[in-house]
């Protein structure tokens, strides 16, 4: 077991910060626990939130007292709980934001191959308590809306990502206490990646036990028993945390070899085939990393369910202000003080920085000193331990230790051996406040000293030492040789940013003042700058906006979704990010004017953005010369933001002369910022507010500037916000939209006539209407017959029509002068009757959505007849889960010469019935999807002929 007792702030992956005024002796209240030659806390406890205020040893933390007449099965899976317990041990004072479900997209999570899953969600916040509950509802929602074989058992892994210190442990800790707390009699099994020897071949027990002191004794028979257990089990819980943190030169992209249970493999080959579930198909598993770990991950081992962290809410930052203040009074100074500089405060929501970054306020009220940048922040800590007399680590030990984290980020190295220490000529005591220690020993046994491995306090503060390395003690020639390395590499990410910081010309006065014998740092400043500088001309090609217009989106929505799916295959690109972020540390004006001088114009800015990042992009954008249009998200990729990171976007565009054209938000509360919103409006062509919390006096007043600005809106999407009550306000501004998306809006049947007969007024046609998940009476639906004509597309997926329901409306789509180009009714069982009436208007109808209508193999055949009847070509017909068979196949071949793109997936067809629609499409050479792979050696000659289609006059196209 390892003693753990925390001396300063934090671990490794977790972000409790101590300040050397709060460092208490330990403890004398537990005559067991281990003493060690320097303390600390191999994982921690997880109240980072009340940093420093107080110092217990807990009793939890003792040396295990297993009972000798137990079995070694039982004896282990104590063993396991009981350190799981210490690991777990948290203190829930100041609550993170949690964690958000994350859209499992190509371009988030790796693009190794398509990655069709991807789920909008509200939910914000995600408790432990309800995980795996929420995995399990991911894996269900992706088997409904990709044809994808899915693996049930991955329902059973979540991803955890987030930031360098951004509380991913914390969050790890919380799943296990809840999961001993409820499942007491569990394998529990906590790994910490930095344990794990890729090199060395091992069995899964061992694996599973890298990171557990234990008395076990390792013997093939009783491993097996063991396993064969855990392997039943449906309550074992295995977290990993740390991924990126792996001492391997992989990049988890390789294919995994399978293996059995009893097998002796190679490390990655064990944790790979524990995430694909074919090991332990059962068990519960969190992993958690920083988010460059999944760039390039394996296709096969890719889990469905992927959390972010998003950190400390405001709330939560303000309770760390009344902790960590005397009273009151101070707090209000505090909070005052952190609202007039936020470059700084736009970090807080990052708990190893909000535990540094609030007492410096606190001890620094009154010398009113600015906080230049987050290297500041951390330096001044540092600068602080220095002047303590109870550390002793003098610059003489300084040098050798900021060169041991540089090493260890160099060769991806977070755990060190004491002979590391002897290596570098560093005395042990000059560690105390940068470093832990983890200290191995057999079950009842006090130990004075032995064999430990060592860590930094945090990942950061590794990164940090390494930056201060390279500023301060490396020779320009050393940083010059490793410069483009760093800058190309995403593990130097962090390391780079502090470079940045320390570029600062009053952070160099304290670097001199700190360090007087400072290496030539005003050359290596030109050099981190030169080569910021290089990456320059990389803005140029970030994309300004997705390659389909709105109006082309929905006029051929198939080759919309290819040329969307290539667009969400580019690799993420990082560049924007990291150059904005290193201009907003050095402070640097040419820097910073460079960046925004090069910027695109316009910008595509899609996908999700934490405070800091947008800080530092508004940063660089007030330098700019000349204005620029923004694109926030796209029509197909919301962008959300977490904390004020709206709030401070638009409020530097409300103050500029910059506008946002596309403004794409899902997810965000906009209570603050709608008047902003409204302000900009008159500059705005595309609006999306999915999920955004809108009422209904807000709709009103976003119509009322709609309407008098005379603003003709390309696209407009109110999604996912509970609108009962809305029809009669969108209709007074429907003539001037393109495009409306209305999707579960709890539209009530009033609401639908208003918007039908608004509709029906136009003078030009309406693009595309969507009112799908909304129940629609059937009166509401006959109320868009007359005005159908002015809609050239319609979604009304899962809106309950009926068969019956259809009459009216397809009566009128017969009629139309021009032919309609969509028509969707997904997921409404319409039955024959509804078919029937479907096939009397088809031949106007350029796409049609029918998939999951419940169609039998006798509704197809209506279909069939009706479409063979055309004398043209209809564009795309989607038949997706309808469980026809190959009958429908065979019967579908006959008439694909009028069908120019198809998608029959999920429809029980078999390598029969493909091979009958391939054999038809030979010549054709259309577009079908959703077909099983034919053998080489199929049962053709075994497919019977097709049933005979009737067929009746042709009926033409009416063309205006």
């Amino acid at each position: 077991m390892s003693e753990q007792r925390n001396l300063e702030p934090g671990t490794s992956g977790s972000s409790e910060q101590l300040t050397p005024q709060a460092l208490q002796p330990p403890s004398q209240q537990a005559k067991s626990v281990i003493v060690l030659n320097i303390s600390g806390n191999y994982m921690g406890t997880t109240n980072f939130y009340v940093p420093g205020r107080d110092l217990n040893v807990n009793p939890s933390k003792m040396p295990f007292n297993i009972k000798t007449e137990d079995s070694e099965k039982q004896s282990l899976k104590e063993i396991c709980l009981t350190y799981a317990k210490a690991i777990a041990d948290v203190t829930n004072r100041v609550p993170l934001q949690a964690t958000k479900q994350e859209n499992v997209s190509e371009e988030e999570f790796g693009n190794t191959s398509s990655w069709l899953f991807k789920k909008q969600t509200d939910k914000k916040n995600i408790i432990p308590e309800s995980l795996f509950e929420e995995a399990a509802e991911a894996c269900n929602d992706r088997a409904k809306s990709s044809h994808e074989t899915t693996n049930k058992h991955q329902q059973n892994v979540a991803v955890l990502t987030g930031i360098a210190g951004i509380g991913k442990t914390t969050y790890c800790k919380f799943v296990l206490r809840h999961w001993i707390d409820s499942h007491p009699h569990s394998f529990v099994f906590y790994i910490s990646i930095r344990d794990v020897d890729f090199m060395e071949k091992c069995n899964l027990l061992k694996f599973l036990l890298v990171s557990t002191d234990h008395g076990y004794k390792f013997k093939p028979e009783t491993d097996d028993a063991i396993l064969d257990e855990i392997n039943k089990s449906s309550d074992t819980l295995i977290v990993i945390d740390g991924l990126d943190e792996a001492r391997t030169t992989q990049d988890f992209s390789e294919d995994p070899f399978g293996m059995s249970l009893h097998q002796e493999k190679m490390p990655y080959c064990i944790l790979m085939n524990l995430l694909n579930c074919r090991l332990l198909p059962n068990a519960k598993k969190l992993i958690a990393s920083r988010p460059n770990a999944f760039l390039n991950f394996n296709p096969e081992c890719k889990p469905v369910f992927l959390l972010q962290v998003l950190g400390l809410s405001k709330e939560s930052q303000n309770l760390l202000c009344k902790q960590y203040s005397k009273n009151e009074e101070q707090q209000k100074h505090v909070q005052d003080e952190l609202e007039k500089q936020p470059n700084i405060s736009a970090l807080l929501f990052i708990p190893i920085f909000a535990g540094l970054i609030i007492p410096y306020f606190v001890d620094n009220l009154e010398s009113n000193k600015p906080v230049l940048s987050i290297s500041d922040v951390f330096l001044n800590q540092l600068e602080q331990w220095q002047k303590n007399q109870k550390f002793h680590t003098h610059q003489k030990h300084l040098k050798q230790l900021t060169k041991l984290a540089l090493n260890g980020v160099e060769n991806h190295q977070f755990s060190f051996p004491s002979q590391d220490f002897a290596k570098h000529g560093i005395e042990m005591q000059s560690i105390e406040p940068f470093m832990c220690a983890h200290a191995k020993h057999q079950h009842g046994m006090l130990v004075l000293d032995g064999e430990k491995t060592f860590f930094f306090i945090h990942a950061t503060w590794q990164e940090f030492l390494a930056a201060l390395y390279l500023m301060v003690f490396a020779s320009y020639e050393e940083l010059s040789s490793k410069i483009q390395q760093m800058f190309q590499q995403s593990s130097w990410e962090v390391v780079v940013r502090f470079l940045f910081g320390f570029c600062h010309q009053n952070v160099q006065e304290k670097l001199n003042t700190l360090f007087p014998d400072t290496q030539e740092i005003n050359k290596k400043e030109k050099v981190v700058k030169t080569q910021a500088r290089k990456l320059l001309p990389k803005l140029s090609e970030l994309p300004s906006d997705i390659p389909s217009t709105v109006a082309k989106a929905y006029d051929d929505v198939i080759e919309s979704f290819t040329q969307v799916n290539e667009f969400k295959s580019r690799e993420k690109d990082s560049t924007l990010s990291n150059i904005c972020s290193w201009a907003n540390e050095a402070k640097d004006d040419d820097l910073t004017k460079a960046v925004a001088n090069s910027l695109p114009n316009p910008l595509l800015l899609s996908g999700d953005f934490l405070p800091h990042q947008v800080m530092s992009f508004c940063h660089v954008l007030s330098a700019a010369e000349e204005s620029h249009k923004l694109n926030v998200g796209d029509l197909w990729n919301q962008s959300t933001f977490t904390g004020p990171g709206l709030h401070t976007l638009l409020s530097t565009i409300q103050q500029s002369k910059h506008q946002i054209p596309k403004l794409h938000l899902e997810g965000v509360d906009l209570s603050v910022d709608f008047e902003i919103i409204l302000e900009l409006l008159p500059g705005i062509t595309e609006l999306q507010l999915r999920t955004c919390g809108l009422t209904i006096p807000m709709v009103e007043n976003l119509v009322d500037v709609i309407t008098q600005h005379n603003i003709h809106l390309s696209f407009l999407d109110l999604s996912f916000n509970n609108l009962n009550g809305v029809g009669k306000y969108l209709a007074n501004s429907i003539h001037l939209m393109q495009v409306l998306q209305l999707l579960q809006c709890n539209l009530q049947e009033n609401d639908f006539i208003a918007i039908a007969e608004a509709t029906a007024k136009r003078d030009t046609n309406m693009s595309f209407l969507n009112m799908s998940r909304n129940v629609m009476s059937k009166k509401a639906l006959d109320s868009f017959a007359p005005g159908i004509h002015k809609l050239d597309g319609i979604l009304l997926s899962d809106c309950s029509v009926t068969g019956y329901g259809l009459k009216q409306l397809c009566l009128k789509i017969s009629k139309r002068q021009k032919p309609m180009n969509l028509l969707g009714l997904t997921r409404n069982n319409i039955g024959l009757i509804g078919v029937d009436h479907v096939s009397s208007c088809v031949y106007n109808i350029r796409q049609l959505w029918l998939n999951d209508c419940n169609l039998t193999i006798t509704c197809l055949r209506v279909l069939i007849a009706a479409i063979l009847n055309m004398d043209h070509s209809m564009v795309y017909l989607d038949l997706w889960a309808n469980r026809f068979g190959d009958e429908g196949a065979i019967a579908l071949a006959t008439c694909l010469e009028k069908v120019k793109k198809l998608h029959v997936s999920d429809c029980d067809i078999t390598p029969v019935g493909a091979e009958a629609l391939h054999k038809a499409n030979r010549k054709l050479d259309h577009w079908i999807d959703g077909l099983p792979d034919i053998p080489q050696a199929t049962a053709a000659s075994s497919v019977g002929m097709p049933h005979q289609v009737a067929q009746k006059p042709k009926k033409h196209c009416a063309v205006s």
